[in-house]
């Protein structure tokens, strides 16, 4: 991987030669546009969308054409309302590398204008922007890191430090709905998850951090806030600054800057009980 020192220990990754990188919701807006950003980087970059591959042959054309030459670009499409599909997508990374430099589990979703819950039985928002990239980051995580160092980039928001985290209700079934509140709750449980995540980590070597890449112009906001934002790349430049630091691990961005999260995150009790609630949930429905 050729490429130039830029913060603290960011030459950790420098050295290695071919790094592989997944992202995921790599299709849309700050997905799209960190893709873009984030290609000259790769060894070899794994995508993963919801689209069939030939639905974004342009995007994957125009990723390519900033790669090296010897760089492999991969694409997986998976339904993350669906956790068949997110175990399926884990399979298909596996067979596709056997070594994860750089994951950022980018992909999300809008709460929906009502509760709506998918075919698991779940609140829709929560199993996309929590419950499937956790269920992802555990299939993968002996692979992240599998080399001299690796890193685990989850993209949350800063809607996170106004929610609570409802660990009697995660589903939201008795506590009052609106598509902000299921979109902010599932951003505190995915920092609260990489938290535990960087206090759990099973090697020195893996960095765990979250951020808020920004107020953004994408369909998403849109879909909750009526407000305006930054271009997509804004994000993507900001996913790419904090995806390519080292020695941080358990840090919040917002943006760019270390920030305390939301207390909720940071408090270790509350993080153990979301991880065992999470994980009888995630055995119960796969």
């Amino acid at each position: 991987m050729h490429t130039r020192p830029t913060v603290g220990r960011a030459k950790r990754l420098d050295a290695i030669r071919d790094a592989n990188i997944v992202l995921t919701g790599a299709t849309t807006g700050i997905g799209r546009a960190t893709a873009l950003a984030i290609a000259d980087r790769a060894g070899r970059l794994i995508l993963h969308g919801l689209e069939r591959e030939h639905e974004v042959a342009d995007l994957l054309h125009t990723v390519r054409s900033t790669m090296r030459p010897d760089a492999e670009l991969i694409y997986f499409t998976a339904d993350y309302s669906e956790l068949a599909m997110v175990v399926r997508l884990a399979r298909q990374i596996r067979s596709a590398t056997d070594r994860i430099d750089l994951l950022i589990n980018n992909a999300a979703r809008p709460g929906p204008p009502t509760r709506t819950v998918s075919g698991a039985g779940t609140e829709v928002t929560f199993q996309t922007n929590y419950l499937a990239p956790v269920l992802l980051t555990t299939r993968l995580i002996d692979l992240v890191g599998n080399g001299p160092a690796g890193r685990i980039v989850n993209v949350a928001s800063a809607t996170h430090l106004s929610a609570a985290l409802l660990l009697d209700d995660l589903d939201l079934t008795r506590h009052a709905y609106s598509p902000s509140t299921a979109y902010a709750h599932s951003k505190l449980a995915l920092v609260a998850y990489s938290c535990w995540l960087a206090a759990h980590r099973p090697s020195q070597s893996l960095d765990v951090v979250s951020m808020h890449p920004g107020v953004i112009s994408t369909r998403l906001l849109h879909a909750m806030f009526a407000i305006a934002g930054d271009r997509p790349e804004h994000a993507a430049a900001n996913i790419r600054y904090v995806a390519f630091r080292r020695d941080d691990n358990g840090t919040y961005y917002d943006e760019r800057n270390p920030q305390p999260p939301n207390p909720q995150a940071s408090d270790r009790a509350m993080q153990d009980r979301l991880h065992e609630i999470t994980s009888r949930t995630l055995r119960n429905l796969i």
